[in-house]
């Protein structure tokens, strides 16, 4: 088996390792045999893409998952025999970095493909981040950067806490809290705030004017809503009475119906009401629309009570 020597290392998918043989241009380092490169890089692409299926919220297929870490593997060893430059560009890398997403998650939709991409590169460079800061810590003051297997460890077990302790805390704790923000509902007079949540895959369309609906809990709404309204909303009868009742009340130049499709129930209605204005604070901007729908849900929309109202990605986007 021939060996050969590392000049650097950063991320198993990312980047390979810089190598150059033996008999080649002298390079600096500790000699490294091919086979293990391979097994390097097909433990840690495994656990980055594990670590990534389980941050994006995507289903762990472990045969999909060792697929797609050994054509990382294969394809950093490659690097060692075939002097294809192109191969292993940046444009090359990212291209291939997306095909072991894809042969390793398989992610259905286009928006769970962009989480995961996030994802997967948010870990390499983490666990890079990690595992130079490990090597530097154990070598001694003056001897540069040197391979060890402690270091490579140290990255593995950094990217297993991520998989395991990265939902719990990133995605429930720090993630909506960067998501949440404050939010004000104008009737005329009548303002009602609250918090609420950025949810890019809420596509309900006001079917007037197809402009994006805010979604908004019925109980949170109730202190803007005039009397008679909250009545007809209130009566236990069939959709089409409530309507009615509804269509007779002081606020029915603002009522709206929007259709809606969902699991276990296809041809769904919500009903909306038509806000003068609702102003988003991101803490960098305030955002303003005047005239937006805001379906009314009976139901709570977050089981802390943390939010009350769904904002469209549009919203924010046209503000």
């Amino acid at each position: 088996m021939e060996t050969y020597n590392f000049t650097s290392i950063i991320c198993p998918i990312m980047t390979s390792a810089k190598l150059v043989k033996e008999n080649g241009d002298i390079v600096d380092g500790p000699k490294v045999y091919a086979d293990v490169t391979f097994a390097i890089n097909l433990v840690m692409d495994f656990i980055i893409l594990w670590a990534t299926a389980r941050l994006a919220g995507i289903r762990v297929i472990y045969f999909r998952l060792l697929t797609a870490a050994l054509l990382g593997a294969i394809y950093s060893v490659l690097y060692l025999y075939l002097a294809m430059t192109f191969y292993y560009s940046m444009p090359a890398k990212i291209l291939f970095s997306c095909l072991l997403l894809i042969v390793g998650l398989a992610p259905h939709t286009w928006n769970d493909f962009k989480k995961a991409l996030v994802y997967f590169y948010g870990i390499s460079f983490a666990v890079a981040g990690a595992s130079i800061a490990a090597s530097y810590l154990m070598v001694a003051p003056g001897q540069g950067f040197k391979f060890s297997y402690l270091w490579f460890l140290a990255g593995a077990i950094f990217a297993l806490l991520i998989g395991i302790y990265g939902e719990k805390y990133l995605l429930r704790r720090i993630v909506p809290n960067l998501l949440r923000f404050g939010v004000e509902l104008r009737f005329g007079p009548q303002k009602c705030n609250g918090q609420g949540f950025l949810d890019t895959g809420n596509g309900l369309k006001d079917p007037l004017t197809k402009r994006p609906v805010v979604v908004a809990e019925y109980d949170f709404l109730k202190q803007c809503l005039p009397e008679d309204f909250q009545q007809a909303f209130d009566y236990t009868g069939d959709e089409d009475d409530i309507l009615d009742r509804l269509s007779e009340s002081s606020w029915a130049n603002r009522l709206r119906v929007i259709p809606f499709s969902s699991i276990g129930k296809k041809n769904g209605i919500l009903v909306g009401i038509r806000a003068d204005t609702i102003l988003v604070n991101t803490g960098r901007k305030n955002v303003s629309h005047n005239n937006v729908v805001v379906g009314i849900y009976r139901d709570k929309l977050s089981r802390d009570g943390s939010y009350h109202l769904l904002i469209p990605s549009e919203i924010m986007n046209q503000g």
